[in-house]
């Protein structure tokens, strides 16, 4: 993201790799560091899904609820994100399945909570999950291999350089067309 914004404007990325919404607020190194480095009008991308796995949908909402709540207290503007999309083509040509989709191993439709938390909250919500979704059947299985580490490591889950980019882009876009970010601050 940091390269398609003027110098006006950091990011701070606080993601951890292997986190779920739950491990993120309880460990000290995380949630509970960043919170009080959020200043009055910073905006706070809020994505998770990929890791939680085996959360229930009540501990889910919780959660993001925490982090939401937690952002605010500080003065900051909390959106949700919904995760990208796994490249798990169904025979048909379509990602429309639990694994793609994250609907986790409860059965719980992930997208779908942060979808009805953010109406519930009031807070704004990037449904990055719908736009990958449109990006990669657009492309098919062969296109979409250069957007995920399918060659380099047979993962199709973690995104390439080019894959990152183009997802952020699709993030930027959301920004844009919903005012979350001045206009002046884009390249």
């Amino acid at each position: 993201l940091p390269q398609f914004f003027t110098q006006g404007l950091s990011v701070a990325n606080y993601a951890d790799s292997g986190e779920s919404s739950g491990s993120f607020l309880a460990d000290a190194r995380l949630f509970p560091t960043m919170s009080p480095l959020i200043g009055d009008g910073d905006v706070v991308l809020i994505q998770f899904g990929h890791n939680d796995k085996q959360t229930s949908a009540e501990d889910f909402r919780a959660n993001l609820t925490g982090l939401i709540d937690g952002v605010r207290d500080q003065g900051g503007t909390p959106v949700l994100v919904t995760p990208i999309v796994r490249r798990w083509f169904n025979d048909d040509g379509t990602l429309n399945n639990g694994t793609a989709l994250h609907v986790n191993g409860l059965g719980v439709d992930l997208p779908a909570e942060m979808r009805g938390l953010a109406e519930q909250e009031g807070v704004s919500l990037i449904d990055l999950t719908a736009l990958t979704k449109q990006l990669v059947e657009e492309l098919g299985p062969d296109a979409s291999e250069a957007l995920y580490l399918t060659n380099e490591a047979d993962d199709n889950t973690h995104l390439s350089e080019r894959g990152a980019t183009e997802f952020a882009q699709l993030v930027l876009g959301e920004l844009r067309a919903q005012s979350v970010i001045p206009a002046d601050l884009f390249r």
